[in-house]
């Protein structure tokens, strides 16, 4: 993980995945002696690893008539 400060005073951190997965469970770990901000950025590094590894596309014209379905079967 990498921590600049900007010339602005914002603090800029750059991490991978895996850093930001295991700094997210550490602070979720200690919620109790953890500050409400500190509580939402693991919150929102953890909703940020699952939208990184979401690779569902919804298929181009699915709604329309005759759509193929994909059978409940394929899907497990």
């Amino acid at each position: 993980m990498q921590i600049q400060r900007q010339p602005d005073g914002s603090i800029q951190l750059q991490m991978t995945q895996q850093q930001g997965r295991k700094f997210a469970k550490t602070v979720i770990e200690n919620a109790e002696d953890a500050h409400m901000a500190l509580l939402n950025f693991a919150y929102l590094l953890n909703e940020a690893h699952y939208d990184g590894v979401n690779e569902f596309r919804q298929p181009s014209h699915a709604w329309e008539a005759g759509a193929v379905s994909p059978s409940p079967k394929s899907a497990t």
